[in-house]
């Protein structure tokens, strides 16, 4: 695994800036792109002069643009129906946190031609201390999000057990809720689990080359929980915590990671116009 890596850049991209920077990196005129998780509009792929534009998203309907530019394949990024070396890029916004990054980077791979990239931008991820991903999940028919509904304490996937959760957080609000968000953090499909170290090793397991590695810290939302019993409350020791972790994973494990940019490169030459 080759590359440049820098850390502590203060992310916190907008999808506008992901995709402006994603097109500073790969000339995507007359290009053919996968986008694991999302659909960007076919208006502004059409403005950088794109060739075809696959959407991968399991959540969404399958449906092929009229003028035939961008098709969204309801599949799972982990599954591409897409042919060997068929895409000149990779790029995701918002979404690989979501993905089973192992085989949805060898699919990556398979799919991407020599010299091609995976552009991808995600955050926060199971390194953080907001990691439990309060996301596609609803509580009463309402949507609950994890930086509008703080309602689990900092690094609370990390800190309790599944049961000490539950205690803990029947202790400051119902018991359904409370069920709903132990079943999240510790059991729903949703969330990979995975911390940042998980991903490159993934990346370097298939063969892709990083290229760049960008990671922030900050969180960029106050987190205001309800009032707990602070006798279930665990004051959290972020060295101490990230110790614990390391030796369980048997390998250095860095916490706060929140905020990723990963870059990487499938090894080879792109075929210059008119090779065959």
């Amino acid at each position: 695994m080759t590359g440049t890596t820098s850390t502590e850049t203060g992310l916190a991209m907008s999808e506008d800036e992901v995709f402006a920077d994603f097109t500073r990196r790969v000339d995507l005129t007359g290009a053919v792109v996968a986008e694991l998780g999302g659909a960007f509009p076919p208006e502004l792929l059409a403005a950088h002069g794109v060739a075809r534009w696959y959407s991968i998203d399991p959540h969404r309907q399958a449906r092929r643009d009229a003028d035939g530019l961008r098709e969204v394949l309801a599949v799972r990024a982990e599954e591409l129906p897409l042919a060997d070396e068929s895409v000149d890029a990779v790029f995701t916004c918002n979404a690989l946190q979501f993905i089973d990054v192992g085989p949805a980077f060898a699919e990556a791979f398979r799919v991407l031609r020599p010299g091609g990239l995976v552009h991808a931008h995600f955050g926060p991820i199971w390194s953080g201390v907001d990691g439990h991903q309060l996301e596609y999940v609803s509580y009463r028919g309402r949507p609950l999000t994890f930086w509008e509904d703080t309602l689990l304490p900092p690094w609370a996937h990390l800190l309790y057990g599944k049961e000490e959760l539950r205690a803990l957080l029947r202790s400051g609000v119902d018991h359904e809720l409370a069920d709903l968000l132990v079943w999240h953090v510790h059991d729903s499909p949703t969330i990979n689990r995975a911390f940042y170290e998980d991903y490159l090793a993934a990346a370097a397991a298939c063969g892709l080359e990083v290229v760049e590695a960008a990671t922030a810290d900050q969180l960029d939302y106050p987190i205001t929980t309800p009032d707990y019993d602070p006798a279930l409350l665990r004051e959290p020791d972020l060295a101490a915590l990230a110790a614990a972790v390391s030796a369980r994973r048997g390998a250095p494990t860095r916490l706060g990671v929140r905020d990723v940019l990963l870059v990487l490169r499938k090894p080879g030459s792109r075929p210059r116009s008119g090779d065959s």
